[in-house]
């Protein structure tokens, strides 16, 4: 596809990513810094598109929250010799946990306007600890739970924006909305976020990169006591509320430490860089959800931004046009109401795909079939590049035991971060 009058199409060659998982305690990444998961992820992707760093004309390099939990800022020129690329033309900047989507479009960007050929966007945090002063990187401290709340407030800065936001408040916001809207009770969309947390656990069991994964909720449950699986994931010891309707385990929060990048070129050079079946960025945009008056999410917005994205992408049925989604499910309140805005899931009827299993890969309508950010952990700016690295390899036919059958074709992801940002992308397999 074309973004625009001369303007040359992208596509990506290449997807790596760290183990999702703890630098205290995973044995793949123990210790690493910053620098070092961003390493990983990105020599990962050039021996997945079959490149070298003298490939790649430039990178962007996203951390959420770099000045405040990680001592860094101005990042990008320093992480360029650890791949190989010091000296070459960067980008250090923080969308919150919608970085890697911006950096992603800024990728696609320099491409398809011809600066660049082939270019690397990755992101990267450590959540699990925090530097100890101003200490070498390697020596951590415990993040403690005011400061995680702290980062969380300083990015939906309430001074000026949506005064109170923060919390449990715009997550339960979010689900009383659509259940009064659509005559849903919150016992039914209960029901249905649990189904969704089951499957996405079972599909992150399948995920080799979510290390934080280790057992089944039936296992989980049995190891606590309980013989009925559903009454544990509404216990008030081991699933509490923290809203009306919110549950811990809804929110996605596991603090855990990654990094993911994504290599992309132009279109009409993929035979040059790579044999890898090309994935095209057949549409990325992005968008805010500032002018909303009320702790809910944009819905007027969110359809906007998905607009102009099936505008890019010739998309005129998004229900039947599009094999997959991604979305940022922290919370997973997002889910239903981000798929419908889409038109990938019936207006009213979302809840009842959730709550029939159907967002599984084995559904008609599969979410989030890396786990998502409940179930494999949330590390904040990767996780965009880490939903786009499942969606290129379910449409290579890679994605193991979690595979989507019927060979997808086309997937769109939708993204969120720092209380505002938000940003949508399709791609789209290439036909043989």
């Amino acid at each position: 596809m074309s973004y625009g009058k001369g303007l040359r199409g992208v596509s990506i060659i290449g997807v790596g990513a760290t183990p999702i998982g703890d630098i205290r305690q995973t044995p793949e990444i123990k210790d690493f810094t910053e620098r070092e998961l961003f390493a990983m992820a990105s020599m990962n992707a050039m021996e997945d598109a079959g490149i070298s760093a003298k490939d790649l004309d430039a990178f962007y390099l996203g951390i959420s929250g770099a000045n405040y939990d990680a001592k860094i800022k101005s990042a990008a020129p320093q992480f360029g010799g650890w791949i190989g690329m010091r000296g070459k033309p960067s980008v250090f900047h923080d969308e919150g946990c919608a970085s890697a989507c911006f950096g992603l479009e800024m990728a696609v960007n320099a491409v398809a306007s011809g600066r660049y050929d082939c270019v690397l966007s990755a992101a990267v945090n450590i959540n699990t600890c925090v530097p100890k002063g101003n200490h070498l990187p390697f020596l951590r401290g415990e993040m403690s739970n005011d400061d995680l709340w702290n980062t969380v407030y300083s990015a939906a800065d309430p001074a000026y924006e949506k005064a109170g936001y923060g919390g449990a408040g715009p997550l339960d916001a979010i689900t009383i909305n659509y259940c009064i809207k659509h005559g849903v009770s919150l016992e039914e969309m209960d029901d249905a976020f649990v189904t969704y947390i089951l499957g996405k656990r079972a599909e992150a069991l399948n995920n080799p990169l979510a290390a934080m994964a280790t057992m089944s909720y039936e296992e989980e449950m049995e190891f606590m006591g309980f013989d009925d699986v559903r009454a544990y994931l509404k216990s008030e010891d081991f699933n509490p509320l923290v809203g009306t309707v919110i549950r811990s385990r809804y929110l996605g929060q596991t603090n855990v430490d990654a990094s993911a990048a994504v290599i992309v070129c132009a279109t009409d050079l993929v035979e040059k860089y790579t044999k890898n079946q090309p994935i095209e960025v057949a549409a990325i945009t992005t968008s805010t959800t500032l002018g909303n008056p009320i702790p809910d999410l944009p819905i007027s917005l969110n359809k906007e931004m998905y607009q102009r994205v099936y505008e890019q992408a010739g998309i005129t049925d998004p229900g039947k046009e599009i094999d997959m989604m991604s979305i940022h499910d922290c919370p997973i309140a997002t889910i239903v109401p981000c798929a419908e805005d889409a038109g990938y899931l019936p207006e009213g009827e979302g809840w009842k795909y959730m709550s029939d299993g159907e967002l599984n890969h084995d559904g008609k309508k599969p979410i989030n079939t890396s786990g998502g950010r409940t179930q494999t952990g949330h590390p904040r700016s990767p996780a965009f590049n880490i939903e786009v690295m499942e969606c290129v390899l379910q449409m290579r036919g890679e994605a193991g035991e979690r595979q989507i059958a019927g060979d997808p074709k086309t997937a769109l992801l939708w993204s969120g971060g720092a209380a505002w940002n938000l940003g949508a992308c399709i791609l789209r397999k290439k036909e043989a």
